[in-house]
């Protein structure tokens, strides 16, 4: 494992600069609206047609995607040498729900899910609605539960939030302001993205309200504020939150590692014009190329009037560039991509200043 893996998560990070980049993350590229991309003018023929992009009561089985597992050996190796010692906050089965912790919930109807509620500030009563965060996670083995898949080193998905935050180790942006929730397919399933969008929108719908009837351990309640809630999706659960967005009940999107290879359909660019959207992809990556997410951003901005109805800070879209003087473990990019945007400090206040 290279020297400037173990050290990434201890520097801070820097997205609009280089200098860190360039010696511990890989040169960063921060582009925003407008962008110019040279693409390549080579033809892909992975596609779904408009009449798939509405409908959301299954996956598109059309896609030619990648049977990829996510790396649990690459992911767990990178962050056990990424962070400190871990210390474990989480409980599958809390007598109450405690503020500050990441706990388990059990949706009898779709999925089970890991959830984090935010300390009260000042130790005040929480009076406002808070946002929520919506985690996807990508495909993995998936053998045990999700409590352990999210917060276990050497879980499927620990390269997302849930586990900077039962670690303590995420951005204050995320761990004061947000609620976050994270599906998990099951055990023995392989991805989100296989299942229905119409099973997935109705967790979200579910999981609003049963947070909500919650009393909490301080002997307070939360609830969600419906006007604000964001997608945070990796690999191809990035693929998935792009889909998702397109019903409009999403304020925001950030992608990593977006797996879509294809050209999106009309009718999908024009259900997400003025959405807001960050991207992260590693020029690295071997199972998604960066030019998935070149894509993404290049229709976006390229569809008629899309430079009208994007406000400046509306799509974002930071490259990563791995080193050049070392061996880069095989899916390593693919994985940092996601480690980069969870760390970011600057990704959560960002969603948080999204109107």
């Amino acid at each position: 494992m290279s020297w400037f893996v173990r050290y990434l998560f201890f520097v801070p990070l820097m997205l609009q600069t280089c200098s860190i980049g360039n010696a511990l993350c890989g040169q960063q590229e921060l582009i925003r609206s407008p962008i110019q991309l040279n693409l390549s003018s080579r033809r892909n023929d992975d596609h779904y047609s408009d009449e798939q992009a509405i409908k959301f009561d299954k996956p598109q089985q059309q896609v030619n995607r990648r049977h990829i597992l996510q790396s649990s050996t690459v992911t767990a190796a990178l962050l056990q040498q990424l962070t400190s010692p871990v210390i474990s906050y989480a409980a599958e089965e809390p007598t109450q729900i405690s503020r500050g912790t990441v706990f388990e919930i059990q949706d009898p109807n779709s999925y089970s899910a890991v959830v984090y509620v935010p300390r009260a500030k000042d130790g005040a009563k929480q009076t406002s609605p808070l946002p929520l965060l919506v985690v996807l996670h990508g495909a993995g083995v998936n053998e045990h539960s999700a409590m352990y898949e999210f917060t276990t080193p050497g879980g499927d998905h620990t390269n997302l939030p849930p586990y900077l935050l039962s670690t303590q180790q995420a951005p204050a942006s995320l761990s004061d302001n947000f609620v976050v929730v994270a599906p998990y397919v099951g055990q023995g399933k392989r991805s989100l993205y296989d299942e229905p969008r119409s099973k997935i929108l109705s967790f979200i719908k579910w999981f609003n309200t049963q947070i909500e009837s919650q009393t909490l351990d301080d002997g307070t309640n939360i609830s969600i504020n419906r006007q604000k809630v964001s997608l945070f999706g990796f690999s191809e659960g990035a693929t998935l939150a792009v889909e998702l967005a397109t019903t409009r009940q999403f304020q925001g999107v950030v992608t990593a590692s977006y797996g879509f290879s294809g050209t999106l359909p009309k009718m999908a660019i024009e259900r997400l014009q003025g959405i807001p959207i960050w991207a992260f992809h590693s020029k690295g990556d071997d199972i998604y190329d960066v030019q998935c997410s070149n894509r993404l951003v290049e229709s976006l901005l390229s569809y008629d009037g899309g430079l009208d109805v994007f406000a400046v800070d509306d799509i974002k879209y930071t490259k990563l560039v791995p080193p050049t003087t070392e061996k880069i473990e095989p899916g390593k990019e693919h994985v940092r991509a996601s480690l980069v945007a969870s760390r970011s400090a600057e990704v959560f206040s960002w969603l948080l200043s999204l109107k």
